[in-house]
């Protein structure tokens, strides 16, 4: 039990530092990114909180393992925080926002969690009530990768690089243990119900997500910082270019997102504009650059660039 107790403490210490080094740092930069990953790990503390609970309070956990069962109010809420700083991280590192489909996922995830409670009591129950979210870190595996293909800082694609491979191990890690011990550790019997509340690959997923954090604050903000005065040096080329072709200022804002490969969809939810504007933008990019088709946008700007 003291080693328990020790474990706990010292997860609870490594998660609070983290959030401590992601406030300072959105308290420095103002950047949403260190305020959701802040968000983010408060959640992770609240959950190895309750499952502590479980572990040292024996009412506690007779009482939470019931509603568990039941209505598993406490145990969704942390899912659902979780779900959706994890997302809103990546689509941070992305350079994007959450689109409707996101929160149609989201909303499909909250439903899952609120109607398996509903069948009968069982192991199965529980299993699938778990699965939901195991697949959806599956699907942040996915969205990382893609993530790695966009033309964004180098330093956003290798960290998104890092959590897709850490999501897509550890989904598949924290399903086998959770299938484990759901149907051979657990008991879901109508006299007893006793559940280890603790899975060991969530930890361990937790620390290596503290650990790539930690990377980040301490060996990489210098790079990043480099990166970004790359960044800036792009913009006033592009800027440049769009005033050498006289687009509008709203052209220009369209032509940026041109570069970076965005549909016409995703432009207009980008900017807030309707499809048939940035159809328009579009159109009239073609007609000052002469061409007929975006994918000659791209030697043209790289030939600017190279006579700079």
């Amino acid at each position: 039990m003291i080693a328990i107790f020790v474990y706990n403490i010292l997860l609870i210490i490594l998660y609070s530092i983290t959030m401590a080094f992601a406030i300072n740092s959105y308290m420095k930069e103002k950047n949403k990114l260190f305020l959701l990953i802040s968000l983010y790990l408060a959640f992770f503390i609240f959950d190895n909180i309750i499952i502590y609970m479980t572990e040292f309070i024996n009412s506690f956990a007779r009482s939470y393992d019931q509603a568990f069962m039941s209505a598993p109010a406490v145990k969704t809420i942390i899912f659902m925080g979780n779900a959706f700083f994890s997302i809103s991280i990546i689509a941070a590192l992305r350079k994007e926002k959450l689109k409707p489909f996101h929160y149609g996922l989201l909303i499909v995830l909250a439903i899952w969690m609120l109607s398996i409670p509903l069948l009968a009591n069982s192991a199965f129950k529980v299993w699938l009530y778990y699965l939901g979210n195991q697949i959806f870190l599956l699907y942040l595996a996915f969205y990382c990768w893609r993530g790695t293909k966009l033309s964004i800082p180098s330093v956003n694609q290798r960290y998104l690089k890092k959590l897709s491979i850490v999501s897509l191990l550890f989904s598949l890690l924290i399903i086998i243990e959770d299938s484990f011990v759901i149907f051979n550790v657990d008991q879901y019997s109508s006299l007893t119900t006793k559940i280890y509340n603790r899975s060991i690959s969530e930890d361990i997923f937790s620390i290596v997500v503290c650990l790539i954090l930690f990377q980040f604050f301490f060996r990489e903000r210098n790079e990043k910082a480099a990166e970004s005065s790359e960044e800036l040096e792009q913009t006033v080329l592009i800027q440049s270019f769009c005033h050498a072709h006289q687009f509008t200022q709203r052209e220009c804002e369209v032509f940026q997102l041109l570069l970076l490969h965005y549909s016409n969809q995703e432009i207009a939810d980008q900017l807030f504009l309707s499809l048939g504007t940035v159809k328009t933008h579009v159109h009239n990019i073609f007609i000052k650059l002469e061409i007929k088709k975006r994918t000659q946008i791209f030697p043209l700007f790289e030939t600017y660039e190279a006579s700079t």
